[in-house]
């Protein structure tokens, strides 16, 4: 092997992961749609011209995988397309459609937009097609856009900004909303409690709108990030609002007269073993109380443990199934309880449990023995 291919070779683990980055830059910049010039676009709106609605789709997916930004005159016939599913498409799947150019000071004949600090100036006021998807004639486009996490941002995720939008949006648009992975936890809290008044909705409309929120990305990886003991850094927001946002979940859930929303609220958004415990004994349907043990983890110690004390043998039998550990003494004890009362619940759970089943094999065959 020559001395230039051996340098060519990666010696090391970081020394290969810095190549592949390298190469992963070449390959991007060889797209053909990274670098949009007048060639590339008249290329790209002749294709969209000549297919049809499905074709037009797809031509928008492949060159939004190439850049993150659409050349203007292909957007433009996109956001105003005939078929409402094209338009439909760039309400939820659109990016980086205000193709305003913003400008400081006065300059050119620009609308002015003043903020707190210094006046800024648009070039090109009617590019915000961003605008166009809001005010569609098709309700099903509007709605669509407010689940676009790229393109419906309120100011950085400012809770009284999504408040105020919430308030002012059909139902449609609130349902969506609640399926946009941004979703304010804020709001997601005042959806969630039934007391709650300041939104101004009907408890049909929230019954809607809290089971929407409670299958939102954000909201169950909020929780799941919990459970990995997620510590933001000082100042962030967010995220970082996690320990604080998956037991809100939890104690306004718990509120609900309708089961259906703690049902959901427990099964799908993990939160800790302390607060699983104190509301699963507060919790007087037997369908409450599995959700929250399916959502159980091993080491949910605590609401084991309150679970194993059960009233119904099929709860008491899940609950010893997932446990990791337990006492010598607490498994024979539960044993000889359920064998003089004729009740298999300890029983079924720990033989089908592989931490614990071979100590209570052996605490079962020595009592059978005595």
């Amino acid at each position: 092997m020559s001395a230039k291919n051996q340098l060519e070779q990666p010696r090391d683990k970081h020394d290969e992961l810095i190549r592949e980055r390298a190469e992963l830059i070449r390959e991007r910049a060889c797209q053909r749609y990274a670098t949009q010039d007048a060639y590339t676009i008249s290329e790209l709106t002749r294709s969209y011209d000549r297919e049809d609605s499905r074709g037009r789709i797809r031509l928008l997916r492949q060159v939004y995988r190439q850049t993150p930004c659409l050349p203007y005159e292909l957007a433009l016939r996109a956001v105003a397309d005939d078929d409402p599913a094209v338009r439909e498409w760039m309400a939820r799947k659109g990016q980086m459609l205000d193709y305003r150019e913003a400008q400081h000071g006065n300059k050119g004949d620009a609308s002015e937009v003043t903020d707190s600090t210094e006046s800024v100036t648009y070039l090109h006021s009617d590019r915000n097609l961003v605008d166009r998807l809001r005010h569609d004639a098709d309700p099903f486009v509007r709605a669509a856009f407010f689940e676009n996490a790229e393109l419906f941002n309120p100011s950085f995720w400012r809770s009284d900004e999504w408040i105020e939008e919430f308030k002012g949006c059909s139902l449609l648009e609130r349902l969506a909303m609640m399926r946009n992975e941004g979703l304010d936890f804020h709001l997601v809290k005042l959806i969630l409690d039934p007391d709650d008044t300041d939104l101004g909705i009907e408890m049909s409309e929230r019954y809607q709108l809290a089971k929407a929120c409670l299958v939102n990305k954000r909201v169950v990886e909020n929780g799941r990030r919990t459970r990995c003991g997620y510590v933001p850094a000082k100042g962030l927001s967010g995220w970082g609002q996690s320990r604080d946002y998956s037991q809100a979940v939890w104690e306004l859930a718990k509120k609900w007269p309708d089961p259906a929303i703690p049902f959901l609220a427990f099964h799908t958004v993990q939160t800790f073993d302390r607060v699983k415990a104190k509301i699963y004994p507060q919790c007087k349907e037997d369908t409450i109380r599995w959700a929250i043990l399916e959502g159980c983890l091993p080491e949910d110690e605590e609401t084991l443990r309150v679970a194993r004390a059960d009233t119904d043998q099929g709860l008491r039998s899940a609950a010893y199934g997932r446990s990791r550990r337990m006492d010598r003494q607490e498994i024979e004890a539960a044993l000889r309880r359920e064998k003089a009362e004729k009740d298999n619940g300890a029983m079924n759970g720990l033989f089908t449990n592989p931490w614990l089943e071979p100590v209570a094999r052996e605490i079962l065959d020595a009592m059978a023995e005595s």
